[in-house]
């Protein structure tokens, strides 16, 4: 029957013109990285889209901050390191659980890198090295979790990887090098851009306190998970801009703003932040602040858990590396 009904409309097939071929659809561009030295054995690679990638050596080894937006720019970076520094990746810091930090990880696993990241974000981490069709070779490769502090000593070299609680995520680390005066911040400090308060796991209040804290390091030069090279004045204007946003939310919240006056509300003058328009950008971070900020004080008070580990301490005093 289906024979019988192809030969019935054949003659008009004969008529019609040929469908136009359709061309190919374009492949998506490959992160370029802006590859720059910090100093003696560190480099700071900006990316033109997703996360930044760094890394320093420390003796035989390189230790890489950052994976990269996907598994292509993380190759990219493994051809970087090589150039650089010639020595084989040891180890990937993942400075928290996003995507654009942690999509190119099985790619430094598949290295032979061991993947560290904080014991909150372990789950989401482990899952990208075990997508299929993910670059590793390993069957089934962990993670190294931390819950406080990882230190690295090796050549003159001491790192110190850093978690002082919940703020942009609820897995958040920093690396730093003391001796080089250089921070590794993830996207705890930005430069030149907007923090990003809309994660879901995000404490704007905890992140207020994390700047504070690392406002009293001895740093030059600040390398962000977005955008270029600061320096402590990075710092120092994210903490400005978290302090004022959280007062904002409070704000919001006893003189109950309705949503839609948000973008009003945040014209006035009282209400402007220096050097920040009142962006779409810059809205929705109020908007997220006050959700988030309602959400803590409906929340029953924790019991006070252990304090965190300090910025400088491991480095300053060389003990057993913590594992989580």
């Amino acid at each position: 029957m289906k024979v019988r009904i192809a030969a019935l409309v054949l003659p008009l097939a004969l008529f019609a013109l040929p469908a136009p071929a359709q061309p190919a659809p374009t492949p998506p561009a490959q992160t370029t990285l802006d590859v720059q030295k910090l100093g003696e054995g560190v480099w700071a690679a900006e990316a033109d889209k997703g996360a930044n990638v760094a890394w320093f050596v420390v003796s035989d080894g390189v230790v890489v901050v950052d994976s990269g937006n996907d598994e292509a720019t993380a190759r990219l970076a493994l051809e970087k390191i090589a150039e650089t520094t010639g020595k084989p990746v040891r180890h990937l810091v993942i400075t928290h659980a996003h995507g654009d930090h942690a999509n190119g990880a099985a790619v430094f696993a598949a290295a032979g890198a061991e993947i560290v990241c904080h014991e909150n974000g372990a789950a989401a981490i482990t899952s990208v090295l075990r997508r299929p069709g993910a670059a590793t070779t390993k069957a089934s490769p962990g993670v190294l979790a931390i819950s406080d502090r990882l230190a690295f000593f090796g050549g003159s070299r001491r790192a110190a990887v850093y978690y002082l609680g919940p703020g942009h995520t609820t897995g958040d680390l920093i690396v730093l090098l003391p001796e080089d005066k250089i921070l590794f911040a993830g996207d705890l400090v930005v430069n030149g851009r907007l923090p990003y308060l809309q994660s879901p796991d995000a404490d704007p209040q905890g992140w207020e306190q994390i700047l504070i804290r690392l406002t009293a390091l001895d740093v030059e030069k600040v390398f962000p998970g977005h955008g270029k090279v600061g320096t402590r004045q990075s710092i120092a204007d994210s903490l400005a801009y978290l302090r004022k946003v959280n007062e904002l939310a409070k704000l919001f919240i006893q003189t109950r703003v309705p949503d839609e006056l948000y973008d009003m509300k945040l014209r006035e003058p009282d209400n402007r932040i220096a050097n920040v328009s009142v962006s779409p950008d810059h809205v929705a971070n109020v908007r997220a602040a006050v959700k988030l900020e309602r959400a803590r004080l409906e929340k029953p008070a924790a019991t006070p858990g252990p304090s965190r580990a300090k910025p400088g301490a491991t480095p300053a005093s060389p003990k057993t590396p913590k594992k989580g």
